[in-house]
């Protein structure tokens, strides 16, 4: 049945509809008193929510003060940044330095004579030898499926030997095509080795350098002297260049009866050469010649006829180190030179990471100044001043009442903001526990709080003599800091759970060590020599789970433990896979004229292991004792913190989840099992600075899901949520008073309505009635 909507004064003549929406809103009076309180509770959620976006960006700035890493910043100002690029990862000196770019590093780059065609199966089969450096040597098969310059090219590649290889066109008209071998490292030490043994075919190669056939240039139709290298050229040069001929006199000459002469240049030198005789070597004489020998067969040349002949220097590019020159002449100062196999200087000035870009020109120097980066602490200083009293003055507005309107704040009186309020001003103004000395509260540094609550930094120049000779402590002030009794252990980190200010005692009962690889014992190669050959000079490692390559040693007779060991070491550290891992060889003598091989990784732990691998070829674990040896695993450091059990991982010491005041706390121990004493080896003492201390309070204040400000708005929204419900709940009991209201209505005026038609029938009735009476008489 539809819903009833209007009939108002059918036969009543009342206003129905009215007075059904008067008698419903008088009924709803609860459940505007229920919206009344939902739109309140949404304007407290808005306020809390605007609270926490302001906390929220206070809590960023603060864990900027709360890192080391915003203190130790550097400023870096350069003379010259196209020559070069500085970068700090720390703190630096002030100070200030001339340099000079005097090389760069650069790849090694070789390449093969040209070739007619890339595709052409011209060359033999057999292998090809790569290697760079110091790294195993690595051999390329080349059989009939890959014996084009295209298929040597991506056999080079696919073997991954340390060496890139390309084809390119030299737009030479008779032989254009070469291969160019490419170190993928820099410096001196990369160095590209090629041996070719292709029998059958063409042999690429890398290391002779000599002449290409003459190329005609321009030919007069009668000119028909073939013009050819002597069977006697040979390159002495080493510098890619093109020689360019031009017959010299007048019209058509003949070779034999008439003298020829010949101009040459090669772009910087130049002369002439003279053609008497057919089939006999002229030779280029003078600078420039370079061991270039011509021989004209018998016929014609004509007077402008022009050829070439191009040079090949296998080598386009040496392999270089980057050196830079440190100091200034001036002042009888004496620069010392910096060498670097790349482009980049770790250590070259203390703190600096440089990475040159181009030489610098003679009688010029970069000038690089650094400094600690005191205006970019103080910006962020600023930032976290700011952020600061943007949350004081939106707490400050939140709890003032405006008596003359009656009006107050949405949260004024409310005591999570009170709560909140006394938090972060105690969190900010107290000293900070475990810190001793000048810098212990934000004043001592130049930061205030005013009357109204607001922080300031009154004094910069206060802050500034802070930072350039105090550094150390402000940092402390502001993060994390620890200091140890006792060497060998050294306070790392913690978190909100470490009780701070305390001296703990740290008991370590088992030092961290690392992963071993013991050989079995042999007589020291310095009494019997060992030699390995191409058949038993391969080893394979694994280290910390990591497998290595084939590892090749020299084939050679070695005769001391240093000389093997030093083999070992640069071996493992070229091998692409564990090179980086910092395993170090050692030899340990015996006494006695024997001893064996340590190989021991870098790392510390549980997870720290070494181990050979007999699956290879041409093994020589037998050869070295390596094949019987014994592997000892790293062991991770175990002990206690204030008399809490702490977890070990590698050398470091962490305080149980749970304990009660050492939750989190980290400490490294360096010390070895023959340095621990019984009871505790050293005491840590730590402190929270201010940044970190507000970091972690605002944390818990506004942290998403669970902190103070979030359990609060999700309380509020789930009482909004419940209002709302209870609003619709009596909106839809209304909704159905109303229809039953208007139906009673309804009927009344249809009840009315019949009344009135019976009345009107009676009443007419009655009339007619009287009229008859009336006629009668």
């Amino acid at each position: 049945m539809q819903g009833i909507t209007s009939f108002d004064g059918l036969s009543s003549g009342l206003n129905t509809t009215q007075i059904v929406d008067t008698l419903i809103q008088l009924q709803r009076r609860n459940a505007v008193l229920l919206e009344q309180e939902q739109a309140s509770k949404t304007n407290i959620v808005t306020s809390l929510n605007a609270l926490q976006a302001k906390i929220v960006a206070l809590n960023a700035e603060a864990a900027q003060l709360g890192r080391k890493g915003t203190w130790e910043a550097a400023s870096i100002k350069l003379s010259d940044d196209k020559a070069l690029s500085a970068t700090a990862a720390g703190r630096v000196a002030a100070g200030s330095y001339d340099l000079k770019v005097l090389s760069l590093a650069r790849n090694h780059q070789l390449a093969s004579q040209g070739y007619s065609d890339q595709s052409l199966s011209s060359f033999g089969t057999g292998s090809i030898t790569l290697g760079v450096g110091a790294a195993s040597l690595k051999t390329i098969i080349i059989d009939t499926t890959n014996n084009s310059l295209v298929g040597i090219k991506k056999a080079i590649n696919d073997a991954k030997a340390g060496v890139t290889a390309s084809i390119i066109n030299d737009g030479s008209s008779s032989r254009p095509y070469r291969l160019i071998l490419t170190a993928e490292k820099t410096g001196l030490a990369n160095s590209i080795s090629v041996t070719s043994a292709l029998s059958g075919g063409t042999n690429p190669n890398f290391n002779t350098a000599s002449f290409d056939v003459p190329e005609r240039l321009t030919k007069a139709v009668t000119s028909t002297s073939a013009i050819t290298l002597a069977s006697a050229a040979s390159f002495t040069g080493s510098t890619n260049k093109t020689y360019t001929f031009t017959i010299a006199g007048a019209g058509l000459q003949t070779i034999g009866s008439d003298t020829i002469t010949i101009n040459w240049s090669d772009g910087t030198n130049s002369g002439s050469i003279v053609a008497t005789q057919a089939d006999t070597e002229v030779e280029l004489v003078g600078a420039g010649s370079d061991g270039l020998k011509l021989s004209f067969g018998s016929g014609k040349l004509n007077s402008s006829d022009q050829f070439q002949v191009q040079t090949f220097a296998p080598v386009l590019q040496k392999a270089s180190d980057a050196k830079i020159s440190v100091g200034s002449t001036g002042g009888s100062g004496s620069p010392i030179t910096v060498t670097s196999a790349t482009n980049t200087f770790a250590e070259a000035i203390g703190g600096l990471s440089l990475t040159v870009k181009k030489e610098t020109p003679t009688g010029e120097f970069i000038n690089i100044t650094t400094d600690v980066d005191i205006d970019g602490i103080k910006s962020k200083i600023n930032n976290f001043i700011a952020r600061y009293n943007d949350v004081v003055k939106f707490v400050d507005e939140q709890n003032t009442y405006n008596k003359k309107e009656k009006s107050s704040g949405v949260l004024f009186g409310d005591s999570t903001l009170q709560s909140v309020q006394t938090s972060i001003r105690n969190s900010l103004g107290n000293k900070v526990k475990g810190l001793t000395g000048k810098y212990t509260q934000l004043f001592s540094v130049g930061i205030r709080t005013g009357l109204d609550g607001k922080l300031s930094l009154k004094d910069s120049a206060r802050l500034d003599e802070a930072l350039r000779n105090n550094l150390d402590e402000v940092i402390n002030l502001f993060a994390d800091s620890g200091t140890s009794i006792g060497s060998g252990v050294e306070y790392v980190a913690s978190t909100a759970q470490s009780k701070a200010g305390e001296e703990y005692d740290v008991n370590v009962t088992s030092a961290a060590a690392k992963g071993q690889y013991l050989s079995s014992g042999f007589a020291d190669p310095s009494l019997t020599p060992i030699t390995l050959t191409s058949s038993n000079n391969r080893i394979k490692l694994s280290v910390n789970g990591i497998d290595s390559n084939d590892i090749v040693l020299t084939a050679n007779t070695y005769n001391s433990s240093t000389q093997l060991i030093t083999e070992l070491q640069q071996k493992i550290d070229a091998d692409e896979k564990i090179g980086k891992l910092g395993m170090s060889v050692s030899w340990v003598d015996n006494g006695s004229g024997t001893g064996y091989i340590k190989l021991e990784s870098s790392t510390f732990g549980s997870n720290s292991r070494v181990n050979t691998i007999s699956s290879v070829s041409s093994s020589a674990l037998a050869n070295l004792a390596l094949a019987t040896g014994s592997s000892i695993g790293g062991q991770d450091v175990a002990g206690t913190i204030n008399g809490e059990l702490a977890d070990g991982s590698g050398q470091i010491l962490t305080g149980k989840e749970k304990n009660k005041t050492t939750a989190g706390l980290k400490v490294r121990v360096t010390l070895t099992s023959l340095q621990l004493i019984d009871g505790a080896e050293a005491s840590i003492t730590f402190s929270r600075g201010v940044g970190s201390r507000m970091g972690d309070l605002l944390g818990s204040i506004s942290q998403s899901g669970g902190g103070l400000l979030d359990r609060k708005i999700k309380g509020y929204e789930s009482q909004v949520t419940h209002l709302k419900e209870r609003v619709i709940e009596i909106d839809k009991r209304l909704a159905s008073r109303r229809q039953d209201l208007l139906k009673r209505f309804y009927d009344m005026e249809e009840t009315l309505g019949q009344l009135n038609s019976e009345g009107t029938f009676l009443s007419g009735q009655i009339n007619n009635l009287s009229t008859m009476f009336s006629r009668q008489r």
